[in-house]
């Protein structure tokens, strides 16, 4: 990330409250591209949950502009939407199940359905049928995950019960355990998963669907197992560069983490010794104690159970923060740290810049997580919207883009 550029970025929140999600939207884009090459097949993007909290919109038009991914997937009708009303041109998959009246509004902006029972299956062919042309929807089957999906038996008379008003042009399913399954073990799930699909893509094809996309590698399916790839990758998590493959020596070029959660020191206090500090009284001074007051909490996306385990970096060193992490702050005890000033960057996630910072600061969105019991996933889609989201990087936006 270009700190010139960040700084230009940030130059106009003058006057705002300083904390502040940082997207590095470069990061996005080499990640993108580098797990394009790696995986030698379609990319889409998985951007549902606002981008895992990273902005959709313009994480979507970043994506977009830099031709790094071939589609994009969203959860929902109305992200759908949203992204073809930012100028999102690139096909867009909706996953979730359609909701009665969105069969209509998909079509119109040209979200393509993932359809996972009969009942939407045969409101498409309706559809399709008042049209007087076929809807291409993409089949789900399921295969072990057990949430959506038309048992892969069915599959076959699905099809052929649905045309001609609907067209099956993609055929998926879900991994239930590919972040977790052994590539080494033959048994494992995600292979037992990818047999079944198999049967049912053949089944889908006999009964006359025109399939042109298969597709049911997640970012680990992906990774790890190379025959899952088929003909377009979904690629969430490790798009922003988090995973169990974000170290060095996985991909030839490593995956950048997208995000950093940053804020300021906005006061300094001395805690005598013996003294406690917020709910609880927690944490107790052991000596005379410098801590540095930071205006975030657990409204944020800091959670309240990092209390005891979370960090900061100020001024390239690592701080511990003490005491009960509060809905609006948290304190950090700077007593170890020279020269701290009020105004000074305290990074919660990601890393410091500056001529301080070194490559070991970084705190990951995994050691994050690891603070309150999470996952990654909730570590970024739980960043507050009371938040600002700053973009750095990417292609040229338009005013206001500040926030996601």
């Amino acid at each position: 990330m270009s700190c010139r550029r960040l700084i230009s970025s940030l130059s106009s929140l003058s006057g705002i409250r300083p904390t502040r999600v940082e997207i590095d939207l470069d990061a996005v884009c080499a990640n993108a591209a580098t797990l394009r090459a790696f995986v030698g097949t379609r990319l889409f993007a998985v951007v549902k949950a606002d981008a895992y909290g990273h902005g959709a919109a313009v994480v979507a038009q970043a994506l977009d502009a830099a031709g790094v991914v071939d589609g994009l997937c969203v959860s929902l009708v109305e992200e759908g939407v949203a992204l073809r009303d930012a100028g999102v041109t690139r096909p867009i998959l909706v996953l979730g199940p359609a909701q009665a009246g969105g069969y209509d509004e998909m079509i119109a902006r040209r979200l393509t359905p993932v359809v996972s029972d009969r009942r939407d299956l045969d409101a498409f062919a309706d559809l399709g049928r008042r049209l007087g042309r076929p809807v291409e929807v993409h089949l789900k089957v399921d295969t072990g995950m057990g949430r959506l999906g038309i048992p892969s038996g069915g599959a076959a008379d699905a099809v052929a019960a649905a045309r001609p008003g609907a067209a099956v042009v993609g055929l998926m399913t879900h991994f239930a355990c590919a972040d977790g399954d052994d590539p080494a073990d033959a048994g494992c799930m995600t292979y037992a998963q990818i047999a079944r699909f198999g049967e049912a893509e053949a089944a889908v094809r006999a009964a006359g669907a025109p399939l042109a996309l298969r597709h049911v590698a997640n970012s680990s399916g992906a990774m790890l197992f190379p025959s899952a790839r088929l003909d377009l990758v979904r690629i969430g998590l490790a798009l922003y560069g988090n995973g169990r493959w974000a170290s060095d020596g996985f991909l030839p070029t490593p995956r950048r983490q997208a995000m950093r959660l940053v804020t300021e020191v906005v006061q300094l206090r001395t805690v005598p010794a013996g003294s406690t500090v917020g709910y609880g009284a927690l944490w107790r001074a052991d000596r005379d104690t410098c801590v540095a007051v930071l205006p975030l909490g657990y409204a944020d996306g800091l959670p309240r159970r990092a209390t005891g385990q979370a960090q900061a970096l100020i001024r390239g060193r690592r701080c511990p923060l003490v005491g009960a992490v509060s809905m609006d702050i948290a304190i950090c005890d700077v007593s170890a740290v020279s020269g701290v000033q009020p105004g000074d960057e305290a990074v919660l996630l990601g890393a410091g810049v500056g001529d301080e910072a070194t490559s070991t600061d970084a705190i990951s969105t995994a050691e994050y997580a690891s603070w309150s019991g999470l996952t990654e996933y909730e570590v970024t889609c739980g960043m507050s919207k009371r938040v600002p989201r700053v973009f750095a990087g990417g292609p040229p936006r338009e005013p206001g883009a500040r926030h996601g």
